[in-house]
């Protein structure tokens, strides 16, 4: 049986291991020293600050989201108490408002009272006088109206 040649290329080893892997691993360590200072040691720093930078961001973001929230709610705070003192300044006004025009209506009242009884005491002495005048006058008027109504003098 004749074995075939891409049989025997797949059964070499990929990796041959011989004097050569001391070479390759100096020059591994080699490429370490090289690059850690010059390109790792600058990249992690820099990947380091972007952290950094991206969560303090966050960080300062969450502390200005935080201290507007507060502003906000001392200002809510303060806009209710405005509101809530014009209300009862408001309500004092008018209580004051009230009772001053409770006091006028009832100045009002008195003064009406007073005048109308003033009126009342007038018109009860002009009736009184009246009264006396006709009383004074009815024997002379009865006569005058019997000699009108009879046509002679009684």
């Amino acid at each position: 049986m004749a074995v075939s040649p891409h049989l025997l290329v797949a059964a070499t080893p990929v990796v041959d291991i011989d004097g050569t892997i001391f070479v390759q691993g100096g020059l591994f360590l080699l490429m370490v020293l090289v690059l850690r200072p010059t390109l790792f040691k600058p990249w992690l720093a820099a990947q380091e600050a972007r952290e950094r930078a991206i969560f303090g961001a966050q960080d300062e973001a969450a502390a200005l989201e935080a201290k507007a929230r507060e502003l906000g709610e001392a200002y809510d705070h303060k806009v209710a108490e405005a509101r809530e003192r014009a209300m009862r300044e408001r309500s004092k006004i008018q209580r004051e408002e009230e009772a001053r025009r409770e006091a006028a209506i009832a100045a009002a009242r008195q003064e009406a009272e007073a005048e109308m009884l003033e009126t009342r005491l007038r018109l009860e002495k002009e009736a009184a006088e009246a009264r006396k005048e006709l009383e004074a006058k009815a024997g002379d008027l009865a006569k005058e109206i019997v000699e009108r109504i009879l046509g002679r003098a009684a």
